[in-house]
């Protein structure tokens, strides 16, 4: 455990990220505006080795971050911004970010989980969706990752038929988009995605739709990164047994998901191979 006032961290850490190519993690820290990196086998009380803070950065209220190793860039998805800011990926100090995505062309509201496709030149965004006014549901916004300023999305996946609401982190593998959904539109009575799309359902006798009680905690989503508009996801896992994700990692070698629970507490693992076929799992 990473802990302390040598750390930089407070108790509201919202994301951590492994960079396996050089055995570092790099925890957001929201309520400082910060980034911080630790070698990967860091305990106890110690000092980050870099640090990203101060005005220059245009960090107000990181979540989740992502590192690019083709382009050795560090993608944060800033919440209070309603931004994405890419750095260097050894950024350290109050350093400008490279690029900054941010205005109301972008459409984005509130931004807290991020993914980068390198091949497809390619940045996913999920958005919190509005909390502040609770005016607009969550979403996937698709730029070019070259994208810089106010600019357009590529696409925008979105709208009741995809259930989500609010979301929370996300990853990317291929051509899949694995999504946390931790607050459905179903908890308003909306649309929540059928199991005959590919749904997975966590204990034996979960055929059907959760109760509405249920729909509020949420779930695990998969769309295609080619995806556009109002589309429902083509591999879920929700039900009775699951939680209320608020953290979203993959493992794709041994077909396992992880999540964890804000609400319940609880860390949780799913094995599920077909959400990671190549043929998409059909």
């Amino acid at each position: 455990m990473i802990q302390g006032t040598k750390s930089k961290l407070t108790r509201a850490t919202h994301g951590i990220t492994y960079d396996p190519a050089r055995d570092l993690l790099i925890a957001s820290e929201p309520l400082a505006g910060a980034i911080a990196t630790f070698p990967a086998g860091a305990s106890g009380e110690v000092a980050p080795l870099r640090v990203i803070q101060g005005p220059e950065t245009h960090i107000h209220r990181p979540y989740q971050e992502v590192v690019d190793d083709v382009h050795h860039e560090l993608v944060v998805a800033d919440n209070e911004g309603d931004s994405v800011l890419v750095f260097p990926w050894d950024a350290n100090g109050n350093q400008p970010p490279l690029r900054v995505i941010e205005g109301p062309n972008t459409g984005m509201r509130e931004p807290v989980g991020i993914g980068v496709d390198p091949e497809r030149n390619l940045i996913v965004v999920a958005t919190d969706g509005g909390t502040k006014t609770w005016q607009h549901n969550g979403g996937l916004f698709i730029f070019q990752r070259t994208a810089n300023g106010d600019v357009a999305p590529l696409r925008v996946i979105a709208g009741p038929h995809t259930g989500m609401k609010r979301n929370w982190h996300m990853a990317l593998y291929k051509d899949k988009i694995y999504v946390a959904v931790t607050s459905s539109t179903a908890a308003t009575g909306g649309y929540v995605p059928p199991y005959d799309r590919g749904g997975y359902a966590p204990r034996p006798g979960c055929t059907g739709p959760p109760r509405l009680g249920d729909n509020s905690r949420g779930f695990i989503g998969v769309w295609k990164i080619t995806d556009s508009g109002d589309v429902p996801p083509e591999y879920i896992i929700r039900g009775d047994a699951s939680p209320s994700p608020g953290s979203l990692a993959i493992n794709p070698v041994k077909g396992e998901i992880y999540t964890a629970s804000g609400r319940s507490n609880d860390l949780v693992t799913f094995l599920v191979p077909q959400f990671f076929a190549a043929d998409g799992g059909s």
